[in-house]
Order: C-alpha cells, then structure tokens, then sequence
C-alpha cells in the first residue's frame, strides 16, 4: 500500500509539475457571469466565492511574491503568451491561436517528460480586469480541471505583489488535499521563473539605457 501510495505521489508531482506550467495563470480575481458572452460555454470562467467550500474534488491553492519591477511590466509580461518556452522551462511552444474581445486562446505544447500523455494543451485567458488580474482555464489536458488566476499589487519601490492561485481537479488519483499541499511546490517553480525573466530583463534593459546615455554624453 505504502508503494502504490509513493507511485501516486510521483505521478501526480510529475504532472502538476508540467501539466500547470502551461497555464502559468486568488479568488480575487474573479469573473462575474455577466462578464461573458452568454452563447460560449467555452470561455465561462469559474467563480470561487469567498468563505464557500471549494466543489467537491477541487483542490485550492495560492502563492505569492514579491518582483522589483512595476505592476504594467509584470503584467506585459503575463500576456506575452508567444514568449513563454524563454520564461518557463517546461515549455516548449506556445502560441495564440484566437483572440475574441477580451479572451485570448494559446495552445501550449509542453516539453517530453514522465507521465505526462497529453503535451498539447490548450487554454483560455480572459483579460478583462487587466492590468489588475487575469483569469484562465484549461479547455483540455492531463486533468479533469484546471483553472488558475495572476492578481497584481502595486506595492512601495516600484515592486509588485503577484498572487497565482490554481484549482485542480485531478479526479480519483489524488485526495484535494494531498493536490493543494504539491500545488505549492510547483506554483513556486512558476512565480520563480517569471521573478527570474522581468527581473533579468529589467536590468539588462536599465544596463542598456544607462550605457546609451553615457555613450549620448561622451558624444557631446
């Protein structure tokens, strides 16, 4: 029983690893009903009312951080879809296949690795809240669910607070709360990478403003 339970437990680590980096997207930011096109059951995101117990067999989790760059920034970034295989290394592709008002499509194709049956995933973001808070969903992949939400805060030097938050639904192979407690491990991969990118690029880009006004000086 102890090894069937230890194989579970590599499975499921093994896919939420990188079944959910393709979905890199706290309750806070939700999408009201109203919000979308009533003829699309496709783009109808989940609502996840505060103090409500979770659906039965969704796992909940969050995570935040704190990145030195400003909230537009972070947000760019975000949405930059087509950039995603340079942030998230378990990406291999990803591209957006449709827009239609404030709903972006992305199929995402992840790179080989164990347990993982299904590499092509495709998911829906909804930006309507931006540059505040995204939310998304996977329209198919390794998982009986997967939603997710980025919630942006601006906070003192220019920084900002971005709080991922995924619910899963993994069917029978998992309990909810053995999901939420690995959800963590793998959401701080996603928040860490992403932390890496901006901030990375922010002083590369500070480096070359900064080598530009020196060069424009010596001009003079």
């Amino acid at each position: 029983m102890n090894l069937l339970k230890a194989v579970k437990t590599v499975c499921i680590v093994a896919l939420l690893s990188a079944a959910l980096c393709a979905g890199v997207f706290s309750w806070q930011a939700q999408v009201l009903a109203e919000e979308t096109p009533k003829d699309s059951n496709e783009v109808q995101m989940p609502v996840y009312e505060p103090g409500r117990k979770m659906p039965k067999g969704m796992a909940e989790s969050s995570v935040s951080i704190t990145i030195a760059a400003e909230p537009a920034r972070v947000w760019k970034t975000i949405v930059s879809f087509e950039e995603y295989p340079a942030i998230f290394k378990r990406i291999k592709t990803s591209a957006v296949t449709r827009k239609e008002g404030d709903y972006i499509f992305v199929e995402t194709c992840l790179k080989p690795q164990m347990f993982v049956k299904n590499q092509m995933q495709h998911t829906v973001s909804c930006i309507t809240k931006g540059p505040k808070s995204l939310n998304w969903k996977q329209l198919d992949g390794n998982f009986k669910h997967v939603d997710g939400s980025w919630h942006l805060d601006a906070v003192d030097g220019g920084k900002t607070n971005l709080t991922y938050t995924l619910h899963v639904d993994a069917g029978t192979i998992v309990p909810p709360s053995m999901v939420s407690f690995f959800l963590k491990f793998v959401q701080k991969e996603v928040v860490g990478q992403l932390k890496q990118y901006i901030e990375k690029e922010e002083k590369r880009e500070k480096h070359s403003l900064s080598r530009s006004k020196t060069n424009s000086a010596n001009s003079d």
